[in-house]
């Protein structure tokens, strides 16, 4: 499992690069990532973190190779 870390000690420039950073992260068709979770720290600051896996490759069609069950009658 790939994670990326933004942390500091100034709160508010980590989160102007999460800012930055998630909605390239997002754009990219490549990647696929996490929730990003906050962590505990010790003093001033921030610490996120999140996972980043590679994207499917693609759309996937599945196709049903079984019977349909029987529809139940409906109740009148």
């Amino acid at each position: 499992m790939a994670q990326v870390r933004v942390m500091g000690d100034d709160a508010d420039e980590v989160t102007a690069v999460l800012e930055a950073l998630l909605p390239l992260v997002r754009a990219c068709t490549a990647l696929t990532e996490g929730s990003p979770t906050e962590l505990g720290k010790r003093g001033p600051g921030r610490r996120v973190v999140f996972e980043l896996l590679p994207a499917a490759p693609g759309p996937v069609t599945v196709e049903r190779v079984d019977q349909r069950a029987a529809r139940r009658p409906e109740l009148t």
